[in-house]
């Protein structure tokens, strides 16, 4: 297959996280990159380099006002719904890139057979497989009562309708089928759900975890666990971490992944810690 990766969003992670994409990734699936950010973000790091595509684009100090000049119904009403739980404060970043991927680049990115829609500060800790193109994939947990919107692999004869998630917010339906609890996950299954995708939405074991540096911006949830070994590199959620390294271990078992040292040191480490916590709670 030809399979394009598309990493959108704001770069976070740092050249570590971004050379574990390359590694583990894009080499292993033969895959080219696309970056979808904003055109003062990347012009100094490897992703440009590497990328075959750019989808840049002018950032906007508020992003409501991208809403303002392109839609005209229900989507203010609609992120006021979820104005703590990330879908205002983060969602709706991420939602406006992936309109403006499908207003302006969607001829590129009808060029490939697959498209692997993910992240910039999605470490990968082991290669990635390739995907059948039957389905639509995504990585195993943090769904918090939607679907996990860290990755998806999926065909690019659907890419047009899994990319039109403002449309669906900004319409009459989407306001009278808001999640009870409406978060990223919880709206885009909803969406999913719309566009009568999510019946083909089946789960891979997880390979990655998100990172992010000290010095990275965020519009949700800061980092507080240090990955050691790395310059300031900070693991997000580390139960993502967790999960990722049982499966390699399972998959790769212990000798490959005492190969990659660092990281093995860092799962002992936060085993530890539960470890003790859980005796001391006892």
């Amino acid at each position: 297959m030809k399979i394009l990766i598309i990493l959108a969003g704001l770069p976070r992670g740092g050249e570590d996280t971004w050379n574990s994409i390359y590694s583990n990734l894009q080499e292993p699936l033969n895959a080219d990159l696309a970056i979808a950010t904003s055109k003062k973000n990347v012009i100094n790091t490897s992703l440009y380099k590497k990328s075959k595509h750019k989808f840049l684009f002018d950032e906007y100090e508020n992003w409501f006002d991208y809403y303002k000049e392109n839609f005209n119904g229900n989507w203010k009403e609609y992120f006021s719904k979820g104005q703590d739980t990330g879908l205002e404060t983060s969602g709706y970043i991420h939602f406006a890139i992936k309109d403006i991927i499908k207003r302006h680049y969607i001829d590129i990115v009808k060029e490939y057979d697959q498209i692997v829609y993910t992240r910039f500060d999605q470490y990968f800790i082991f290669q990635q497989h390739h995907l059948d193109n039957a389905s639509i994939w995504i990585s195993k947990g943090e769904d918090y009562k939607g679907v996990n919107d860290r990755i998806a692999f999926f065909s690019s004869e659907h890419a047009e309708e899994i990319l039109s998630i403002c449309d669906y917010i900004d319409s009459p339906k989407g306001l009278k089928e808001i999640p009870e609890f409406p978060n990223c996950e919880s709206v885009y299954l909803q969406h999913l759900k719309y566009v009568n995708l999510a019946h083909m939405v089946k789960r891979y074991e997880r390979n990655h975890f998100t990172s992010a540096l000290i010095s990275d911006p965020t519009n949700w949830r800061v980092p507080v666990y240090k990955v050691y070994f790395y310059k300031n590199l900070m693991f997000k959620y580390p139960n993502e971490f967790i999960t990722a390294m049982n499966n390699k271990l399972q998959s790769k078992g212990l000798i490959i992944s005492l190969l990659s040292f660092r990281l093995f040191a860092n799962y002992c480490y936060l085993n530890a810690r539960i470890i003790l916590s859980r005796i001391i709670k006892s």
